[in-house]
């Protein structure tokens, strides 16, 4: 009885070990919509600046 005890002690702290780690590393769906957002952002800037390089490098063209 005691060894049976002491099996099912061992699977349910190593599953509630499991449940922990994955609660933790996983983010919920509000993280990961701020960080879809936070790409988008960074996307929105990068396209922007490209399109200021371009506009400047046809400007540039024309004045030639």
């Amino acid at each position: 009885m005691k060894d049976v005890l002491k099996k099912y002690l061992w699977i349910f702290s190593i599953a509630a070990g499991i449940l922990t780690v994955s609660l933790l590393l996983f983010p919920n769906k509000k993280n990961q919509l701020e960080f879809i957002e936070e790409e988008i952002k960074k996307v929105q800037t990068h396209q922007k600046i490209l399109t200021e390089k371009d506009w400047e490098e046809v400007d540039k063209d024309t004045t030639k």
